[in-house]
């Protein structure tokens, strides 16, 4: 038997995190292509950031509500627009340019000091190759030009200050992936590792140990089996196709790389495809029973949710009730456990006391050792005799199993294919 990957104690935390946000303060949406360019005069001007409502513990207050573990800010307004939601002194387009608090207001100190406060593991957003700064051209990663010079200066600068000013981040998000140094990107995974060597990177940098890779789609949906490991270290993406392939992973693969699955709290059609807040959209939001779904789609077959929380010009998040109503419904759906089990071997019963309503099924895999469980199937003994609930091949951190008020008196686990000996962590019915 072939020696199994393993995840870091952090990448364990992470996948035992399994609910957290990402934080969209976009102004202005431009809504244009990130491959063709803007043009300075077109870019959002920091001067028209002058929030009203502005209040970050209202955004991770209504985070908690939703039962989020961790909170991910995009820092430098999105794709488009490059500025700086700090007090920046490498990128002459932030946060000291706008009037809000005649230019001292740091968004970024005040969402962690929000995180800190309803304990929620900060995360912050880069993206290193589609920045309004430098305008998206590729000129700025030609090695020798001017435009180059300035992209790393400003891309350094920028790191280094997100990444030593506050603390220990728990996940640092790179959208599209990093630009490589081949490819005239800075050197991301040297500013890692002096000053964020424990940080959960999604789409981080191959040389960098604890990774994440994108799902494929920006639909909440994981594929069918998901596998935390992969045989390649990096994904890049485009964020408008679906690739199953990256989102499915590969069983028994050579590195960890677990897969995140994300989307807008507000439906494609909405500004900047669901991520960004526009006048007139509260219609385009998500119903918390949609989000139910999705949530089986993700959490359920083995990979982390990531939601989008959008936030209004004025600096609120206007969408809370939709946060509180679908953490409502997770507490509830979890709130009464039936019987439970744990241990090793191929075999896990659930006898309960008398014929009983399931309404739910989790599975957890001890993945402290590795995936090893390559194909199982849950059934179920009914009064009307035996009946298979599930038949699939990964388990991984969680596998979760809506019953549809079955009436049963036994469930029953049996693992048909693993790498040497299962662990089971957990195996619960719910009514």
């Amino acid at each position: 038997m072939k020696e199994l990957c393993r995840p870091t104690k952090q990448q364990q935390l992470w996948a035992d995190c399994e609910l957290g946000v990402i934080i969209h303060y976009s102004r202005g949406l431009l809504g244009m292509s990130r491959l063709e360019g803007i043009a300075p005069e077109k870019a959002a001007d920091p001067a028209g950031l002058n929030p009203q409502k502005l209040d970050t513990d209202q955004w991770l207050e209504s985070a908690a509500a939703l039962g989020a573990k961790y909170a991910i800010f995009v820092t430098n307004q999105k794709n488009c627009q490059g500025i700086s939601l700090w007090q920046s002194e490498s990128n002459p387009r932030s946060m000291k340019q706008s009037p809000y608090e005649r230019g001292t207001f740091d968004c970024v100190r005040e969402f962690i000091k929000s995180c800190k406060k309803y304990n929620i593991l900060p995360g912050l957003y880069y993206q290193t190759g589609f920045n309004g700064h430098y305008y998206n051209r590729e000129s700025y990663r030609t090695p020798g030009t001017k435009e180059h010079e300035e992209y790393l200066r400003v891309v350094e600068g920028d790191l280094t200050e997100l990444w030593s000013r506050y603390g220990q981040l728990f996940e640092i998000w790179f959208d599209g992936g990093v630009v490589t140094r081949q490819d005239g990107g800075a050197d991301v995974a040297k500013l890692l590792e002096e000053y964020q060597p424990q940080a959960i990177c999604f789409q981080g940098p191959k040389e960098h140990g604890q990774n994440l890779r994108w799902i494929g789609n920006e639909d909440g949906e994981a594929p069918f089996d998901t596998w935390s490991t992969a045989d390649q270290k990096v994904c890049h993406f485009d964020g408008k196709s679906r690739d199953e392939l990256i989102g499915s992973g590969v069983p028994g693969g050579k590195y960890w790389f677990p897969a995140e699955t994300d989307m807008g709290n507000r439906r494609p059609q909405a500004a900047g495809a669901g991520w960004g807040w526009a006048p007139g959209e509260e219609g385009l939001v998500w119903t918390p029973e949609e989000l139910l779904e999705r949530y089986y789609t993700s959490v359920g077959r083995n990979s982390n949710f990531l939601l989008g929380q959008c936030i209004a010009d004025d600096g609120s998040f206007p969408d809370t009730e939709q946060y509180v109503k679908l953490g409502a419904y997770l507490r509830r759906i979890y709130e009464r456990p039936l019987k439970s089990v744990r241990g090793e071997g191929a075999t896990h019963i659930l006898t309960l006391p008398q014929s009983s309503i399931i309404r739910n099924i989790s599975i957890m895999e001890e993945i402290s050792e590795g995936e090893k469980i390559r194909e199982f199937r849950i059934t179920a003994k009914t009064d009307r005799g035996e009946r298979e609930l599930l038949h699939a091949h990964c388990i991984g951190h969680k596998r979760l199993i809506r019953t549809a008020d079955l009436r049963a008196r036994e469930i029953r686990l049996d693992i048909l294919q693993s790498e040497g000996k299962p662990v089971i962590r957990d195996f619960t019915v719910y009514g």
